[in-house]
């Protein structure tokens, strides 16, 4: 006599699989939700190289205006100090971002993670010598840059003590 319909092991089979996605889909949403990313980026970023990831204009989200970079798919990146650029070359070696400058012949080591639109760098090592620096720098991608030039900083910066010293 033929049996019908499917056997014991192949139901425990389907239940585990189904267990084990509906763990990961709520594992994957909280993540999101934590990290407050898309959920399309996030499954974009798990399969995306860290030198694709890197490519592109980062602004600062703590100097907007100060301080940026831009990282280029040939292996070169540009550093904004306000308006003032510093050119060199950099590697990815896992999660760390080397940074070097040609012209001055330093290098600078960073821990880095992108997640979504958001860029950690945590300095490493300076010149071959420890950081004691343990803040992450965080930067936003942007489509475009938007630095300030000296005296719009300077201007600010009398403009807020200005408006301080008037609501004292």
């Amino acid at each position: 006599m033929a049996k019908n319909g499917l056997s014991k092991v192949q139901k425990i089979i389907i239940s585990v699989v189904a267990g084990v996605l509906g763990v990961l889909i709520i594992a994957g949403g909280a993540y999101c939700i934590s990290t407050s990313q898309n959920p399309a980026e996030a499954a974009k970023s798990i399969f995306t190289a860290n030198e694709e990831q890197i490519v592109g204009k980062w602004q600062s989200q703590k100097s907007p205006g100060l301080a940026a970079y831009v990282f280029y798919e040939d292996g070169t990146y540009d550093s904004y100090l306000s308006t003032a650029v510093f050119s060199g070359n950099y590697e990815i070696d896992g999660n760390k971002l080397i940074l070097k400058n040609p012209s001055t012949a330093k290098e600078i080591i960073y821990k880095f993670s992108v997640n979504g639109k958001e860029l950690s760098l945590t300095v490493i090592e300076e010149n071959g010598v420890e950081s004691e620096l343990k803040d992450a720098s965080k930067y936003d991608r942007v489509e475009e840059l938007k630095q300030k030039s000296i005296a719009d900083i300077i201007g600010d910066i009398k403009a807020e003590n200005e408006s301080t010293t008037t609501e004292e």
